[in-house]
């Protein structure tokens, strides 16, 4: 079978975790038989092609288009969605940079942050509009019934786990579709029990706390840092950086012990997974951040945000945390920290399901089960 893979043209600039899916997806397909190429324009063409997997429903400045061109076309469509409800996510993107912009004194920024902690704080924005956490906050006025008249085009929808489907059915409302559950993965030959040597010989620290992903907002680095003040285990970030102001935020109220890293190659991020004791990712917007898994498997202790479905992959294996409040991103980091070698029955556990269930190998199988029953060719 030709499968064309879809996703916004942004994606090869922006590289998220949905360009990872799909290219690392592509590149399990293919031992198995299938032609597979990508496309990232606005009006994707899908001639000569049997099927089309269509990635991120979030994008709907195009997606909704790119799936309305591709229908006129009259090819079979599967969509992975990586749909999150973003109401929490936005209000919270809206008000922590106000927080720390505006706080006047030590006593002003505790009290806002209480403010946060119980999702009392509001966002005033342009037209005397409020966002507030339990509002519907949404990037446009129509972001719902784009991401609603989309799934109704597609003939197969992959969501990343079983809270992610629900979530989508709850708060866009659509009737049953067909549905295959396909996780997020990661790759074991690279990041199983790596050696923290390089990555120690070349940045001379070790045992420290983590977080590996673009330093934004939406990833909450700066709560995480501002959380973990005071320690005297080193806390390093790894990846890239379009928000400027946020980074010198994050530097500013962030601990003397933090240190920044550029994006590094997958040859020397495992090393430095291997030579941290704890990961961390108490992020507004992930479904399921693959660099847990990725920290899991170099055998790290792991911390996920309570916003998005993790719970369904890591269950009692992992440490959770509320994004909205730093002192229990601190408890959590803390514990695991401590707990590090008492659990090191846990972090085995873990380990094992993820190689059972969250590898791309597995991901292609679920994949390619799917193609042929939407192609017609059975399983």
């Amino acid at each position: 079978m030709k499968i064309l893979q879809v996703n916004w043209p942004g994606a090869p600039r922006f590289r998220g975790g949905d360009l990872t899916y799909m290219r690392k997806t592509a590149e399990a397909l293919r031992p198995l038989g299938f032609e597979v190429a990508e496309s990232f324009l606005s009006e994707p063409d899908a001639v000569g092609f049997d099927l089309v997997h269509v990635f991120n429903l979030r994008t709907v400045h195009v997606t909704p288009g790119q799936v309305a061109h591709l229908k006129k076309q009259g090819k079979p469509i599967v969509l992975t969605p990586i749909y999150l409800n973003p109401s929490l996510a936005l209000w919270a993107l809206q008000v922590i940079p106000t927080i720390f912009r505006t706080a006047k004194s030590p006593a002003q920024l505790r009290q806002l942050l209480e403010e946060l902690r119980t999702h009392q704080l509001k966002a005033r924005l342009a037209g005397d509009q409020v966002s507030t956490a339990d509002g519907q906050n949404r990037s446009r006025p129509d972001y719902d019934q784009l991401q609603h008249a989309t799934l109704r085009m597609v003939d197969h929808v992959l969501p990343n786990s079983c809270l992610e489907l629900r979530e989508l059915q709850r708060t866009l409302r659509v009737p049953a579709l067909p549905f295959t559950v396909v996780p997020f993965a990661t790759d074991p030959l690279t990041f199983l029990d790596p050696d923290p040597g390089p990555f120690v010989k070349k940045y001379g620290i070790k045992d420290f706390i983590l977080q590996v992903g673009r330093i934004e907002a939406s990833k909450n680095q700066l709560l995480t840092a501002f959380a973990l003040r005071g320690l005297k285990v080193p806390l390093v970030f790894i990846g890239g950086n379009l928000q400027r102001p946020y980074l010198q935020w994050c530097k500013q109220f962030g601990p003397k012990t933090l240190r920044i890293l550029p994006h590094l190659p997958p040859s020397e991020l495992r090393s430095a997974y291997a030579a941290a004791r704890v990961h961390v990712l108490p992020s507004w917007m992930e479904t399921c951040g693959i660099v847990t898994m990725e920290a899991a498997l170099a055998n790290c202790n792991v911390v996920c945000s309570i916003a998005g479905f993790e719970v369904e992959y890591y269950r009692e294996l992992a440490y959770y945390c509320d994004p909205a409040d730093p002192a229990s991103i601190r408890e959590a980091v803390v514990r695991a920290y401590e707990n590090y070698a008492q659990d090191a029955a846990r972090r085995v556990q873990l380990k094992q399901r993820i190689l059972q269930e969250f590898t791309w190998p597995r991901v292609a199988e679920l994949t390619a089960r799917v193609y042929r029953q939407v192609a017609g060719l059975g399983k």
